[in-house]
């Protein structure tokens, strides 16, 4: 068995990093920090970066998302840092005009020599939309039906000398964006788990990616976004992300995972959870949020935990299994364990049958069984 692959770096652009506690190795959610962590996956190897939007943090002692950089103006910031590795950006389509983010996408795309890629949130946190002004009443359909004209609005800007366009969400007259980005329309994807998320991927965008709560969950969604792909004629890509938190040993490995959780900060889990709940009809309480998730562990269900064989053989199953395109990672440090997964699991995946476009087989260090 084999598959083509492309490996990912998720970035740290947030005060705390990826798990809400107090005993992770500190990350600050800096430039400096995320400029060191892009240029280290550059010369590990990766195929790209993705960096995030959040225009709310989560708080508690872990002071969780506080402090994030914005998405963009970092994307081109990282690509000006680096000669290869693709540098990708996220975008709210409730938050940004898409006449505005087409100019902006075409810059990066300049500055980075077309290595550009763009994630799109079309649902996103309802209370950090709301304390714009932005998005109340929408419920999921409507942000579908908002995000898909979204879409056509940017594509047609950078496809188009002049755009005339009558929507529902959108209205443009003779409206104009030079420079194009250098090659032609970046690839797009859009976080999804339900199936109006992934029929949207799969209809307006190139990738649809996810995170699973379990191997099964995992799997389940990139079998279910192949599905509806094949039912709207759509080559879609599967694009994972995967907590790894590796060791020398798989002991060692679940010693950090018992560390962190120990040091779990329910407030700010909470107020994740609760915010991310909230619909435009309405809601949990908060109290109510924090009584379910009191006892609730920091560390997702879903994080692969272990030695590097015992992480690549896990990834191989799902990546197989979920038919995932690219592997996107995340970790406690981005400098100890972003090294441990670039020099020690991503070659043993390509030697097991599992390539990355920039992982060359003479790097690899063992193979996983198949």
């Amino acid at each position: 068995m084999s598959r083509d692959m492309e490996y990912g770096i998720f970035l740290p652009v947030g005060s705390g990093g990826w798990i809400p506690s107090t005993t992770t190795p500190e990350l600050d959610g800096s430039y400096a920090y995320n400029k060191k962590v892009t240029q280290l996956s550059e010369q590990l190897g990766f195929d790209f970066t993705l960096s995030q939007a959040v225009w709310r943090g989560y708080g508690g002692p872990s002071r969780h998302f506080d402090d994030n950089l914005e998405s963009l103006s970092t994307s081109a910031g990282l690509a000006e840092a680096t000669e290869r590795i693709g540098v990708w950006s996220t975008v709210n389509t409730a938050l940004l005009h898409p006449a505005v983010a087409s100019k902006m996408v075409a810059t990066a795309s300049q500055i980075s020599g077309g290595r550009t890629g763009l994630n799109i949130v079309a649902g996103g946190n309802r209370v950090s939309e709301n304390q714009m002004g932005l998005g109340a009443g929408l419920d999921n359909v409507d942000k579908y039906r908002k995000a898909r004209e979204w879409v056509e609005v940017i594509r047609a800007l950078w496809t188009q000398d002049s755009v005339d366009y009558d929507g529902e969400f959108f209205t443009l007259e003779d409206c104009q964006s030079s420079p194009k980005p250098l090659g032609g329309p970046p690839p797009m994807i859009c976080a999804a788990i339900s199936d109006i998320g992934m029929r949207f991927t799969a209809e307006m965008l190139q990738g649809c990616m996810f995170e699973g709560t379990s191997r099964d969950a995992m799997v389940q969604l990139g079998q279910r976004a192949k599905q509806i792909a094949s039912e709207v004629g759509s080559d879609l890509k599967n694009h994972c992300i995967f907590m790894v938190i590796p060791g020398e040993t798989d002991a060692d490995a679940l010693r950090r995972v018992e560390l962190y959780d120990q040091g779990r900060d329910v407030e700010a889990m909470t107020k994740l959870v609760y915010e991310f709940g909230r619909t435009a009809r309405d809601p949990k309480s908060l109290e109510q949020v924090r009584s379910e998730w009191t006892g609730s562990t920091a560390i997702s269900t879903g994080t692969l935990a272990g030695s590097p064989d015992t992480i690549a053989e896990q990834l191989a199953d799902i990546i197989e299994a979920g038919q995932i395109d690219s592997a996107i990672f995340i970790m406690p440090d981005f400098i100890g364990d972003l090294t441990i997964i670039g020099e020690e699991i991503v070659p043993r995946l390509t030697a097991g049958g599992y390539p990355g476009r920039a992982f060359s087989q003479n790097d690899r260090t063992g193979a996983v069984n198949q």
